[in-house]
């Protein structure tokens, strides 16, 4: 059976806990409609909206739990059915450290999941418990009469992704990772040794990442790219030489022998595919963090939206060589070095919020700049090695914050500028128009509804 862990994008953490956690004379109860996805190795449950039930829904009950009225539950099973969608009920019982579920929650998940699925029987439904940083509950996933009780719960906030329950640890572990984040920790190595990250595109930035990742001790790496290694690729990183191009060895081959070679306790996976073949799609929604390294606009519009369909963070960098267009001399002057590095929180601002993916600009896109780094017609090579290196090192930062926790206000784009050697802060908003978060985040795999035959 595939591990299950049910994921809750940031526009939602903040309203869940603070009404789960909210003290008042009943049990404060709120409902969520969840879509979900399957990988090879684990079923994904990924909240989309929430039911704050009002005051009117409740009926008087004996001692501190909660009943509500049918009238409102058929009311939250036609929302479902609409949206098609599961629906799960959340409480916490405040104060627990290690949370279970008690007689009374399991009694009324064994009588309301099964109405749940008779509903809408394509989805999962499911009972929560919180605690404090631990979680218990009873899921049942489609095609199935039995509950599962074992599954993780993670939190995509501005600053973390925190997955309960936390991996077992001593209480100055715990103390230690909260204070000093990057301190020699064995909690700290349980959590980077249980993190999966897609990279996707292993030429200049990608194949640095990939070694510090490693150097972290990353539990499995999943490099994406489909292209041989050549000459060109020793102008733009450390990490291909001679003779991966000499051999025109595959990418995924090249970074998988170097992973080997700095952390031999590091899985590497390789695929040899571009974003959106079956392939890397399979791929990326097992991963916990996505980085891309990618020289086009299409592909970032791709990865974003993988992305926010399955709830994971998103890292995004790129770099070009700009030269003078008006200029009437060949070859043209070298007038900039901009980059970019912007972590796309799911729930939070997307690159199409930050205006960095536009209509617009995908229209004027014709299949991509191309592999040279010069804007120039020459399609030239350049050094670019260390600029590379920057804004690679930049990005497995970001990996580390986030499973680290380091706390930062990251509701900005970088934008970079190589001749300077600065990294500029723009501020970005999420929009509430914005087609992909209003449409896509959370949404998981589609359901195919079943053809009737007729008589």
């Amino acid at each position: 059976m595939n591990d299950i862990q049910m994921r809750v994008p940031r526009n939602l953490v903040g309203r869940l806990l603070e009404q789960i956690y909210r003290l008042g004379p009943r049990e404060s109860v709120v409902f969520a409609f969840a879509s979900h996805a399957r990988t090879g190795s684990r079923d994904l449950i990924l909240l989309r909206d929430l039911a704050i039930p009002p005051e009117s829904a409740f009926l008087p009950s004996r001692g501190h739990g909660a009943r509500w009225s049918g009238a409102y539950m058929v009311d939250l099973l036609n929302r479902a059915l609409e949206q098609q969608l599961g629906l799960f009920i959340f409480h916490a019982h405040i104060g627990a450290k290690a949370v279970v579920m008690s007689e009374d929650d399991r009694a009324s998940a064994r009588e309301l999941l099964p109405k749940f699925q008779l509903v809408l029987p394509q989805r999962p439904h499911g009972s929560i418990v919180l605690g404090v940083e631990s979680v218990a509950g009873a899921i049942l996933m489609p095609d199935s009469d039995e509950a599962v009780e074992r599954f993780s719960l993670r939190m995509i906030e501005e600053h973390e992704i925190r997955t309960w329950p936390l991996p077992t640890a001593t209480p100055e572990e715990y103390l230690l990772l909260r204070r000093q984040p990057l301190a020699e920790n064995r909690l700290l190595k349980k959590m980077l040794n249980q993190t999966v990250v897609a990279v996707v595109g292993l030429s200049g930035g990608g194949s640095q990442i990939v070694s510090q990742l490693a150097t972290l001790g990353v539990g499995e790496i999943i490099g994406i790219d489909s292209q041989r290694a050549d000459d060109s690729n020793r102008m733009a990183t450390p990490n291909l030489g001679w003779i991966d191009s000499l051999f025109r060895l595959h990418k995924t081959t090249a970074a998988k022998w170097r992973v080997w070679v700095i952390n031999r306790k590091v899985t590497f996976t390789g695929i040899k595919a571009r974003v959106p073949e079956r392939s890397a799609l399979d791929a990326l929604k097992r991963a916990d963090i996505i980085v891309g390294c990618v020289n086009n606009l299409h592909a970032r519009a791709d990865l974003n939206e993988v992305a926010w369909r399955y709830c994971i963070p998103y890292v995004d960098i790129g770099l070009v060589l700009a030269t003078d267009e008006r200029a009437a001399v060949e070859p043209r002057p070298l007038t900039a070095i901009p980059g970019n590095l912007f972590t796309a929180i799911p729930g939070a601002p997307c690159l199409w919020c930050a205006e960095f993916l536009t209509e617009a600009k995908l229209e004027r896109e014709t299949g991509g700049r191309g592999r040279p780094y010069l804007r120039d017609p020459a399609g030239r090579d350049a050094l670019v090695a260390p600029f590379n290196g920057t804004l690679a090192s930049e990005a497995a930062c970001e990996v580390l914050r986030l499973i680290a926790g380091l706390k930062f206000h990251r509701e900005v784009r970088h934008q970079y500028d190589g001749l300077s050697g600065t990294l500029l802060e723009v501020e970005v908003t999420k929009r509430e128009t914005c087609p992909l978060c209003k449409s896509v985040l959370a949404s998981g795999d589609p359901i195919w509804q079943p053809i009737r035959q007729g008589g």
